[in-house]
């Protein structure tokens, strides 16, 4: 369409970042999820000869989501993807151990989901034949898609009917469909299959939630959270990019908690890291 307009390289870049605002606020019903990769340290920062131009563009890319959001959700309305609704959180003395176990619990997985993505990778690497990796992927997806449906595609069409269900499922099974799902993602990733990571990830990291959530049925929709928030935090490493897309997805009583989780554990990564 910019070749169609005849825009500037420079216009046509304004043009993208605009559309994919809009198409972040449909997708991931997340309105505002323009503004995290203007306030983080990316590569993008490059292409901006001042970081008020950066913001500047952000906040319009966020405007423009925000109107798709809404357009969008007026005409065709839906259910949150999330199915975990809970009343006021009484933070009581049972709160915060079980708060602290779930915080340990996400950073343990997202850090697992990256290694499991670093042995795919190299696995791959090993192997070094895209035509049988892809049949290889291939079959692994078939076979998984006969032990469970959530374990294919990227997750968002089951997360809803999953997340309504969960609780009512077993500790193992749980378990099973988290790190299944991690697994096969990154394997067919690696094997040279294309798509995105971010909502099989939260899809795996729910589950993980959820596991954890059967073992201690508590507020188990803040166990999710802080689970989801931790975890997608260390494998997306954008903190308000990852606050900002479970703002739509889980209960608004809980965004608090979810940026704090993710911003913390973002500080805590950096300093792994060094």
């Amino acid at each position: 369409m910019g070749d169609r307009l005849k825009l500037t390289a420079h216009q046509q870049t304004l043009f993208l970042n605009m559309g994919i605002g809009a198409m972040l606020a449909t997708i991931f019903h997340a309105p505002f999820a323009g503004v995290g990769e203007a306030i983080e340290k990316t590569p993008l920062r490059e292409h901006f000869k001042s970081h008020f131009n950066q913001m500047l563009l952000y906040i319009l890319t966020t405007a423009t989501g925000l109107l798709g959001f809404t357009l969008v959700n007026q005409l065709f309305p839906k259910e949150s993807p999330f199915a975990l609704h809970t009343p006021t959180i009484h933070w009581t003395l049972a709160v915060w151990p079980l708060l602290i176990l779930a915080l340990i619990v996400g950073f343990v997985f997202g850090n697992l989901f990256l290694k499991i993505e670093q042995w795919c990778q190299w696995l791959a690497d090993t192997i070094h034949r895209p035509v049988l990796l892809a049949v290889i992927a291939g079959i692994c997806l078939g076979a998984c898609g006969l032990l469970s449906p959530y374990l294919l595609f990227s997750g968002e069409h089951y997360l809803l009917t999953f997340t309504k269900s969960g609780l009512d499922q077993s500790f193992g099974y749980l378990l099973l469909i988290g790190l299944g799902k991690t697994v096969l993602t990154n394997l067919i990733f690696a094997f040279g299959w294309r798509g995105g990571k971010i909502f099989p990830a939260i899809f795996a990291s729910a589950a993980i939630g959820l596991s954890l959530a059967v073992l201690f049925p508590y507020t188990p929709g803040l166990l999710v959270a802080t689970v989801v928030a931790v975890s997608c935090t260390i494998i997306v490493a954008q903190p308000y990019v990852t606050a900002t897309l479970l703002l739509f997805l889980l209960p608004l009583q809980f965004f608090p908690i979810i940026l704090i989780a993710c911003i913390g554990t973002h500080k805590i990564q950096q300093l792994h890291i060094k």
